[in-house]
Order: structure tokens, then sequence, then C-alpha cells
């Protein structure tokens, strides 16, 4: 049993003990390939000194780094660092949700979970050998204390999920009027994420950061069902546009994520009455969506407390964002 492994089979046992699993959320926790990507991943961008590499979710990862490394030999030293230096001159330049090569390694990577290798990952060959490579260093100075984060973080919100998603998600589905899939949404947890602490992938699957502070308790389960909401960006963002045609008018740019933030906020919100949205704790709506935040409130926000309708609603957003 390597370091680590007794106090994260201690979790796992409370979590099948004490939280029965609810079906709104598949949550992965063993996913070493993906978490050591993540972690290479926000190292390079540290490397490469790109400006979100100072944010609260991954500014730790370099003092992390240095911590592990006391564990490795000179020679490993040296091999991770050629492994940081490779992603700070390639993948850690890409933006981890836009750039689609980087959604198919993830993807690519989310289904291989703790497997002894990569065989037969459709990906990069040199990426490959850079994460094989890297691999036992990672699993021996990094991987048991990020393994334990994933399923501390998983414990935590699978508590908050049983007692508190049902309502939560009627709260949603009931504003966008859409389906929640019957086999769940998938949540892979991960040391490190993007700067933003998490992410979703082509609304496919959430990459959750388990060390980012600023996701935990009520945060977390806002965010949760924030980036499952993005799965329904197909539909909506259409939506949307036939009803500015038929109003002559222009969507804003940023209009549906906007939407997302300010639901999910108020759905969480609902149950707690203490809770802080994300957008607001995290200054969101100070980055040029204040306006979208106003017409929301004005607009959106009375079909959520139960008046009207949905598509009466979203013509009484978009008319308000036309002024």
């Amino acid at each position: 049993m390597n370091r680590g492994s007794l106090p994260a089979l201690l979790l796992l046992l409370a979590t099948s003990c004490f939280a029965q699993p609810s079906s709104l959320f598949r949550f992965e926790t063993d996913d070493f390939w993906l978490n050591l990507h993540h972690f290479l991943y926000v190292l390079g961008r540290a490397e490469a000194k790109t400006p979100d590499s100072n944010r609260a979710a991954v500014a730790s990862a370099p003092s992390d780094a240095a911590a592990g490394l006391q564990e490795l030999t000179p020679g490993e030293d040296r091999l991770w660092g050629e492994a940081v230096s490779f992603y700070a001159k390639g993948l850690s330049l890409r933006d981890a949700v836009f750039d689609d090569s980087a959604s198919k390694l993830t993807l690519a990577l989310a289904g291989k979970r703790d497997t002894s290798s990569l065989a037969g990952l459709d990906a990069n060959p040199e990426v490959v050998r850079t994460l094989q490579q890297a691999a036992p260093m990672y699993r021996r100075a990094w991987w048991p204390r990020h393994h334990l984060a994933n399923v501390a973080r998983r414990v935590e919100l699978q508590k908050l999920v049983n007692a508190h998603g049902e309502r939560v998600l009627a709260f949603i589905t009931r504003a966008y009027g859409m389906k929640w899939p019957a086999e769940g949404f998938p949540v892979h947890f991960s040391g490190y994420a993007n700067w933003a602490g998490a992410y979703s992938t082509g609304g496919i699957l959430l990459v959750f950061s388990s060390l980012d502070s600023a996701l935990a308790g009520t945060e977390g389960l806002e965010t949760i069902f924030h980036e499952g909401m993005h799965q329904w960006d197909a539909r909506m963002i259409p939506l949307l546009e036939g009803h500015a045609r038929a109003l002559r008018l222009e969507v804003p740019p940023r209009l549906s994520h906007a939407m997302i933030f300010y639901t999910a906020g108020e759905a969480v919100r609902s149950i707690f009455p203490e809770h802080v949205p994300y957008a607001s704790a995290n200054g969101v709506w100070k980055r040029g969506l204040e306006p979208l935040r106003q017409a929301l409130e004005a607009a959106w926000k009375p079909w959520l407390e139960g008046r009207g309708t949905r598509d009466a609603a979203i013509d009484r957003l978009l008319k308000r964002c036309a002024q």
C-alpha cells in the first residue's frame, strides 16, 4: 500500500457507509493520468508566465511541485523539469476549454483512470511519451496527496448533492425547460484543473479542482450544476438566437454563459440564503458582464421566482439587453 492509501481508503469507506450516491452526477476520483496532465499543464503555464498563472486556483502549484521534488533523485528532478518544459512550450499555451486538441486530450485521458500505461491512447506520441516518463515520479511524490484531496472533495460534494441536489435540479430544469441526463453528469476530480478551478469540455464532462478552496461547500455545489448546465448550450444558444431573430435583435456574445452563472447561483441561494453566488464572490460580473447581470436581475429573475413563462422571460431579457 503506497503512502496516503490508508486515509483515502477510510474516506472511501465513509462515502459508502454514510452517503448513498445520488444519480445526478458520476464522481470520479481515480483519474491518475488526468491529474498528472493537469498538474503539468498548470506548472507549464507558470513556467511560461501566462497572465492567469497567478490566479488563486493554480497559484500554489509551483510550491506544491517544489515540495514534491524533495522526494525525487537528482536524475528524476531533471526528467520532471523536462516534462514541465515540454508542456510550457506547447500544451500549456493552449486554452483547456476552447482549444479542440486540448479538449480531445482531456476526454481521452479521462477514460484511462489509473491504468498502468497509455497504450492505445489517441494522442500525440510526444505527449504520451512525456506523460509516461513523468508518471512514476508523480505517482510517488504527488499523487497520494492529490488523490486524497479528490476523495475528500467527493465526500463533501456527495453529501451536499444527496441532501440538496434534487431541489437545485428542479430549479434549473424548470428555468431552462430541459432535462438532466438519466445517467448523471460526469465530474472528474483533479488536484488542479485550470485557472478557474473547474471547467467543462464540450458539455460532456467536468474537470473539478480538489485543491481549490474557493470551490468548497456550496460554491462547489453551484459549480458542478453550473458546468453541467453547459450540456444544454447546444439547445439554449439556438433558442436565444431564434427569439432574437423574431424580435429583430442580436444576442449579446456572452449572454448564454451569464444566464448559467445567474441561474445556478440563484438555484443554490434559494436553498442557502447566505450563499454568495460564484459570479458575485469571484468578480465575474466585473469582467464586462455587469450590464448582463442587471438585465438578468430585471428580466430573468421574475421567471426564476415563478412568474410568467420561460419564452416571455427570454424576450424580456433580450429587449432589456438591447437597451
